[in-house]
């Protein structure tokens, strides 16, 4: 397991941190990127430290090329960034400009940039014999029913990374490749309520990803979970 890396992309204070201390728990080598990462303190903590704009594909392909020359290519990847930019007016979605949907989208190219990264290192000699797992932190937008107007570009941001991980899920199933979609659901599987409970669910999110990087087998591509870490299940 030491010789296992894991690239968590989006190292905030919530899921990012949460997740990043479990996987080191459980022996992983763990490259951690965002914009700017405080390099001092994350390598004192144990990490690797990567500089990385999600807005400038380069940069994603740069950081990985980064992570593999350093800790080799990662087994595990999780993409844990999201991006949200309100339009003007509240409930009018198309007051949203062309610019600021672009930039939502700009994330989610991100996200397959990402993903061909990480099926590279995942194809390297070095993974053959790990659970080779690609996380993408989702929420329950992509199917909320009449999800809010203010939330348009999350919302599109979201659908995309939720069919990417759809579609790479079932083509590199062969390869023994797992793709998620992993999100926090309320318990009528919606959008938690309160919302605020997503801001404090670091710990949830952290001991999820845990299980699906070291279970045997994929589970549900589109993995929906409650506030107690367990797998939603519709009633």
């Amino acid at each position: 397991m030491s010789s296992l890396t894991a690239f968590i992309i989006g190292a905030g204070a919530n899921v990012g941190k949460h997740v990043a201390a479990a996987f080191k728990d459980k022996g992983y080598r763990v490259a951690l990127a965002s914009r700017n990462p405080d390099v001092d303190a994350l390598k004192k903590e144990g990490y690797f430290p990567v500089t990385l704009d999600v807005q400038n594909i380069e940069s994603v392909q740069g950081a990985f090329a980064a992570v593999n020359k350093e800790l080799g290519p990662p087994s595990v990847v999780v993409f844990n960034v999201g991006s949200l930019e309100r339009p003007p007016v509240p409930d009018d979605p198309l007051s949203l400009g062309v610019d600021g949907l672009a930039k939502h989208v700009d994330v989610s190219l991100a996200m397959f940039a990402a993903a061909q990264e990480a099926v590279a290192g995942f194809r390297a000699a070095a993974n053959k014999d790990a659970k080779r797992t690609f996380i993408v932190t989702g929420n329950p937008l992509p199917w909320a029913i009449a999800p809010p107007a203010m939330m348009v570009g999350l919302n599109i941001q979201k659908t995309i990374k939720w069919r990417i991980a759809d579609i790479c899920a079932a083509a590199y199933a062969k390869e023994g490749f797992r793709f998620y979609f992993a999100s926090l659901v309320g318990e009528d599987g919606g959008i938690p309520n309160p919302l605020s409970d997503f801001f404090t669910s670091g710990p949830q999110h952290a001991q999820v990803y845990l299980d699906l990087i070291t279970r045997e087998e994929q589970a549900d591509w589109d993995y929906r979970f409650t506030l107690d870490a367990k797998q939603w299940v519709k009633k």
